[in-house]
């Protein structure tokens, strides 16, 4: 086939040197999908972002600066970045919901010893350090100014008399999540001090989160990967749902993971998710942990994220979640573990010494629209993988030579390099499903879905070519069945030994 060129010219007689530059894709690095993560989340009220706009934050102290430390948003960047590597981190701030959280610590007694007060404030330890002889209400002022010098904490506190108020840093329903516990760690007790003891209360009064329909829709083209929501009401989960449905939409190729946290009680976090179905909502409990469940939400999204961006079809099984502490409740049994997914929850692993981590990550969506039970949307890396194919496409068809491509059908002959052809888009696709689908473990069957690239153009749009592919994604590994028999008696007699013998 001839050279051709688009900018030298052909009528050229007179003595030159033409150099005509172009750029031709001859790799697959472009298509690889970069992962973003996503924090919706609250701040300060002496801070003023742009609600409903998301930002790249750079790291925790920034998240700090711009939204308050202490805040819904540098809460959820602390646990985050924690485990994101390299993968770039968003804010998305909204509006403040409705309703204080506050909770009481009582003190009793005075101390007769000197010694180490272990608070704990969604899941960070406030140490108060008591000298003998000091008053139940003195006792009470040295734990308000001890968390009040720890800014990262979601709370503020006053003493008044003997009673320690604290009150959360934003409003809304989260405020009630935030959970105050004594002596988490080994050898936190045996350093109290003497006689005192503590009565704490939870917290109440949030009543209800922000409306985030506005900050949904300001995801606009963006391709955010991973999204951590700190609100569970039901108005919020049915607004992700809708968002995510809208957003894999032909149009718009912009699915995502959602993630949200749960330390409730076993019973309850299977009965939210099994009142779900969805694939946008995806819950990750741990059960009576002190942390807060959009920390937990946060740790998750920030270290699945690491891992698909590095491969974004393998599990994200066994994964640590980064400052996540385990309940002290007992560890669910395999049945337990069965049922909650099979119901669309999500379930982790607390290990012995306090860490966590993910045993097996779900969605909600259990059904189909038929209401049949379907598993196409199990498990949220599933998401990611296809979101990766959408990508691929999409950048593929974006750039040279499909960008000011004319169409032509398989007959034509033509040296230009834009000329495209049913026949050369399936070229195009079989080199990029060989060379990244294939060769990054996205797909199996390859032969199959080779065979089923189809191309032909628009039989009423000259200037459309409809193409069609069937893919067969890969999946993780999570079972490993194996039938290990075993008996005390002799191996049986092969028929060749048994000959030898009767010869014999």
């Amino acid at each position: 086939m001839p050279v051709g060129f688009t900018l030298t010219p052909s009528n050229a007689v007179a003595s030159a040197i033409f150099v005509e530059q172009q750029h031709q894709r001859v790799g697959i690095s472009g298509l690889k999908i970069p992962q973003k993560i996503l924090l919706i989340g609250n701040y300060l009220a002496a801070k003023t972002p742009t609600n409903n706009v998301a930002r790249l934050i750079a790291s925790v102290d920034e998240a700090a600066s711009l939204y308050g430390n202490g805040s819904m948003l540098h809460m959820m960047a602390r646990h985050a970045f924690a485990g994101a590597g390299s993968v770039p981190v968003y804010a998305l701030p909204v509006a403040a919901g409705v309703g204080s959280a506050t909770g009481t610590i009582t003190v009793a007694g005075t101390a007769s010893t000197a010694g180490t007060l272990a608070i704990y404030i969604a899941g960070i330890r406030v140490a108060v350090s008591i000298i003998s002889g000091l008053t139940a209400p003195q006792i009470a002022t040295a734990i308000a100014a001890a968390v009040t010098a720890k800014t990262e904490l979601p709370v503020t506190a006053a003493a008044d008399a003997a009673i320690v108020t604290w009150t959360a840093k934003w409003a809304g329903l989260t405020g009630n999540d935030i959970l105050v516990v004594q002596n988490l760690q080994t050898g936190d007790a045996e350093q109290s001090p003497g006689t005192s003891a503590l009565t704490i209360v939870a917290g109440s009064g949030g009543s209800a989160n922000p409306d985030i329909t506005a900050a949904l829709a300001a995801l606009g083209d963006t391709w955010y990967t991973m999204i951590a929501c700190p609100y569970q009401d039901t108005t919020t989960l049915g607004l992700v749902e809708a968002a995510w449905t809208a957003r894999i939409n032909p149009s718009v190729k912009r699915p995502f993971v959602c993630m949200y946290g749960s330390v409730a009680a076993y019973a309850t976090a299977v009965s939210l998710a099994n009142g779900r179905n969805s694939p946008a909502t995806c819950i990750v409990p741990v059960e009576g942990s002190p942390n807060m469940p959009l920390a937990i939400a946060a740790a998750a999204i920030g270290i699945c994220a690491n891992s698909a961006q590095a491969d974004p079809a393998r599990p994200w099984k066994t994964l640590g979640l980064p400052g996540i502490r385990a309940g002290t409740v007992a560890p669910w049994t395999y049945s337990a573990k069965n049922a909650a997914e099979l119901a669309g929850l999500s379930t982790t692993q607390p290990q012995s010494d306090g860490t966590v981590l993910i045993y097996d990550l779900v969605t909600a969506y259990k059904l189909n629209a038929l209401g049949a039970a379907a598993d196409e949307w199990r498990y949220p890396e599933t998401i990611i993988n296809i979101a990766a194919k959408m990508y691929s496409l999409e950048n593929l068809f974006a750039g040279t030579p499909f960008d000011r491509g004319i169409v032509v059908d398989d007959s034509a002959v033509s040296s230009k390099a834009y000329v495209i052809s049913p026949s050369r888009v399936i070229a195009f696709v079989r080199k990029m499903v060989d060379e990244l689908w294939i060769g990054e473990a996205w797909s199996r069957y390859r032969d199959a879905i080779m065979a089923s690239i189809t191309a032909e153009i628009d039989g009423t749009n000259p200037g459309r070519i409809n193409l069609s592919l069937t893919d067969y994604p890969s999946t993780g590994l999570r079972v490993m069945a194996v039938l290990y028999n075993w008996t005390f008696g002799a191996p049986a007699t092969s028929a060749e030994e048994t000959a030898v013998t009767t010869e014999v």
